[in-house]
């Protein structure tokens, strides 16, 4: 089976933390070799390794959200089950709301380092920018997925409905026709 783009696409979190994962154990290994084997070290090993930390857990944070794994607390669900959709929805549009939020105030935080050409000490061709725009799109990334996961349980609720609709109508449809069936075994004798 052909898988589409939008399957890829969907997948960016996971691409982006496989290449980053690898990027820091390529790294780690070499300055750790390096310092202990051939005694010297590289001097932008230590930063770049935590740049690619700091990308690991902000798109970590959106693939959470994506697979609904972020830790919540669930105690007014547990107390009061009838409102716990509600109180769901309410936690979840809260997310969306700080996440967009966030992700603002973050991106402001990058133009600003954007404008002023800041660049890492022990990286000097490497901007810093290019440390923040991770939270930018990883708190965006929440947000859309928080949003997607609302969605996806606003249509099983509809499809859910659809179910039962279908299902009560076949077992309508059961009945009738074992009334009738009770009807027809009955033999009339004169």
């Amino acid at each position: 089976m052909k898988k589409s783009v939008f399957h890829y696409f969907d997948r960016w979190e996971e691409y982006l933390l496989a290449i980053f994962m690898t990027f820091m154990l390529i790294t780690l290994t070499a300055q750790v070799f390096c310092r202990y084997v051939l005694s010297f070290s590289f001097s932008w090993a230590e930063q770049a390794s935590r740049i690619g930390f700091v990308w690991l857990t902000m798109i970590g944070i959106s693939l959470a959200a994506k697979k609904g794994m972020h830790l919540k607390i669930d105690a007014l669900p547990q107390f009061f089950p009838k409102t716990a959709k509600c109180v769901n929805f309410i936690s979840n549009t809260i997310t969306i709301f700080f996440g967009f939020g966030m992700g603002y105030l973050i991106l402001k935080t990058v133009v600003m380092q954007f404008e002023l050409k800041q660049y890492f000490s022990s990286i000097p061709w490497l901007p810093t920018w290019t440390m923040y725009i991770a939270g930018v799109i990883g708190l965006f990334g929440l947000s859309v997925r928080t949003a997607q996961n609302i969605y996806s349980s606003f249509k099983e609720k509809r499809s859910d409905d659809n179910n039962s609709r279908i299902e009560e109508t076949i077992r309508n449809d059961e009945s009738v026709v074992t009334e009738d069936s009770k009807y027809e075994n009955k033999e009339v004798h004169c």
